[in-house]
């Protein structure tokens, strides 16, 4: 091919490396991709290195300036490649500038080296770009306009929409390589460029529907210069049945291509107008402080508008500490600027309702990661409305490299992946603690959902739902509006949670002693019966919170099995309806005292020792279990008249 330059334009040492190391990258970076793809590249890698590897292996980003500076291109395109290296070597500064501020990016060698040298060739190709225009312009003077030619971008283009092409390159070139080929690995490069910034969610939106268009467009080029270019197949001495077969293979991707649209492009761009233009279907989170301002609660779902809505909080609030979540889950790109403000910050997080889907990057960001036991937290595939099985993968990708940042193992990972999107996987405590997803288990009362009640309607509302609290009132006419009154004027005066519920507690106490010594005999061995069970789980979780259940202080809400907390709410109930006993037996009595020898002859002398004098063993909850445990155990397993008098006496000693 003859050279376009004058044979008196030489071309620089620095040209030709320019050139050669835009080509090795090329071929180099490609064959990653190639790795990556077919899943043969070492993870270890991919984390090493970081995205940077798949930034630059993005073929224009070294093809345009490695055919821009052969002998073979044209001036129009030397100015062009030009400008888009000035974009580029602004684009790798901004990144650089990035990277600068971030101290876990310097920490890693590797890394840095990905961004150096993708700086660094930035750099070269606009250095390199530059100089050759230069010396363009001093051999042949002020370049002059170039007339349109069939070579041409534009008019390449248009001789393929009227078909002026041979079917073949019309076919395979423009139709598999350009409309296909190409569109796929721009849509691919699109959101591999999209994964490493921190555009809102908004924003992606609208990219991703303008990349739609883009896309559509480009099928409607490439469909209809083929069904042209087939029409003249025939005049120009082709043959008739390639044209028809491939008139029926357009035809048949025309299908296809509809079919997708229905099922898959329309719904997903429909979900996209609706977060572009500020109408996401699903609802941004709502957030409130504790008084102190020292925990913040995140409920409900994270929609769009959820991080400017929790960066807002969190500058209003400098002094928080923790991060309670509630919430079902919701979009995984707000979800992740979420937990990256969070874990710049090293917040903790804390969990004693509900954390799934994409709650769950939330919570893998706080630097101590507690959960009640009766907390749920939540696992599946990522999920968006239309999204093919290939995207569903892509998507999938993105989720594992995640939760492997938060250094969970791979086979907790894998177990993640295989739950459909439908689905919800729920690890149990053990798991979660093994996988290193909860760093402790809480007894609870580190987040008051109180708070979240805004007025004193509100509480008396909250309480007026719950069943027990109509049993209370039905007791004690008034009851719930001193408790509302009393919630709501200690939240106005900024007490913490704790003594909240410690003063619930002594306001109700009175009904709940009375309801316990007046409670007949089946009620009594059924509440035996359950207060042991309570104890067992207690102790399963910690012989702290066994010792705690002993003293009255734990929470079985938040921390008791669910069958458990159903039993206990339905005998409260079932106690505070039912008709006072008849008879009731008191310590001192000589029918207790004969009774009460007989419980003892079944308990060691240190069970023994410790149930005489509990308070002793108060930093030895473990002893203070063992023995309260084995205590009611063998009560329940004495005769009916020993076992009722020693447990109407317990009662009534309360």
């Amino acid at each position: 091919m003859l050279s376009l330059y004058p044979a008196s334009l030489s071309v620089t040492p620095m040209i030709k490396f320019t050139r050669i190391a835009n080509l090795s990258l090329m071929i180099l970076l490609g064959l990653v991709l190639l790795l990556e793809a077919t899943g043969r590249l070492p993870q270890r890698l991919v984390t090493l290195f970081g995205p940077w590897t798949e930034l630059m292996a993005l073929p224009i980003i070294h093809l345009i300036p490695w055919y821009a500076l052969n002998d073979t291109a044209k001036p129009r395109f030397l100015r062009f490649a030009r400008g888009f290296a000035a974009i580029n070597l602004m684009l790798a500064i901004a990144l650089c500038a990035r990277v600068i501020s971030n101290p876990d990016l310097l920490n890693r060698p590797p890394f840095m080296m990905g961004m150096l040298l993708m700086a660094l060739l930035a750099l070269l190709n606009f250095l390199g770009l530059n100089q050759k225009y230069k010396h363009l312009q001093l051999a042949v003077g002020p370049l002059p306009k170039q007339p349109e030619r069939l070579t041409a971008w534009g008019a390449y283009m248009m001789a393929h929409w009227r078909g002026q092409l041979s079917l073949a390159q019309s076919f395979w070139v423009n139709g598999f390589g350009i409309g296909s080929l190409l569109a796929a690995l721009m849509v691919i490069g699109l959101s591999r460029l999209l994964e490493v910034t921190d555009v809102s969610l908004r924003m992606l939106a609208a990219i991703n529907i303008v990349g739609f268009v883009i896309s559509g467009m480009l099928w409607l080029w490439a469909i209809t210069g083929i069904i042209r270019s087939a029409s003249k197949h025939a005049e120009r001495g082709g043959s008739g049945w390639v044209a028809g077969l491939t008139m029926m293979l357009v035809f048949f991707n025309a299908l296809a291509m509809l079919l997708s649209t229905l099922s898959s492009y329309l719904p997903q761009m429909k979900e996209y107008a609706l977060i572009a233009t500020g109408h996401d279907s699903m609802s941004t989170v709502v957030i409130t402080s504790t008084p102190k301002g020292d925990v913040l609660n995140l409920r409900g779902t994270l929609g769009e508008g959820s991080v400017a809505r929790f960066a807002a909080a969190l500058k209003k609030t400098p002094q928080v500490k923790t991060i309670s979540l509630n919430s079902p889950g919701g979009r995984l790109r707000e979800a992740q600027q979420i937990a990256s403000l969070l874990k710049s910050r090293q917040l903790n997080t804390y969990v004693e309702g509900e954390c799934s889907s994409a709650c769950t990057y939330v919570f893998l960001a706080g630097k101590d990661r507690a959960a009640t036991p009766n907390a749920h937290i939540g696992f599946h595939q990522p999920s968006f409305p239309g999204v093919s099985d290939t995207t569903l993968a892509i998507a999938s990708s993105g989720m594992e490299k995640y939760y492997r940042s938060a250094n969970l193992p791979d086979d907790f990972i894998q177990r993640v992946l295989q739950i459909k999107p439908e689905g919800m996987w729920y690890p149990d405590r053990e798991e979660l603690l093994q996988a290193r997803v909860i760093t402790r288990v809480s007894l609870g009362s580190e987040a008051n959902s109180l708070f979240d009640l805004q007025s004193r309607d509100e509480v008396f509302a909250n309480l007026s739902n719950s069943s027990i609290w109509r049993q209370y009132e039905r007791h004690s006419p008034g009851k719930m509006n001193e408790v509302a009154d009393l919630i709501w004027n200690m939240k106005q005066q900024g007490k913490d949670h704790l003594d909240i519920q410690d003063a619930v507690k002594t306001a109700t106490r009175d009904i709940y002693l009375r309801a316990l010594k007046s409670a007949p005999d089946d009620l009594l061995d059924e509440h035996a019966q359950l207060l042991s069970e309570q104890l067992e789980a207690a102790r399963h979780i910690s012989p702290q919170a066994c010792g705690q259940l002993i003293k009255g202080r734990l929470s079985i809400h938040r921390t008791m099995p669910e069958e458990l907390v159903k039993r206990d709410t339905a005998l409260m109930e079932k106690m505070l309806a039912s008709s006072p006993r008849s008879v009731s037996h008191y310590m001192g009595s000589k029918e207790f005292a004969r009774s009460a020898s007989k419980l003892q002859e079944r308990l060691s002398p240190l069970q023994r020792q410790v149930t005489a004098n509990l308070a002793a063993y108060d930093d030895q909850p473990m002893f203070q279990c063992d023995a309260i445990l084995s205590m009611y155990r063998n009560i329940l397993r004495m005769q009916d008249t020993d076992r009722h008098i020693i447990l109407s006496a317990l009662m009534q000693a309360k």
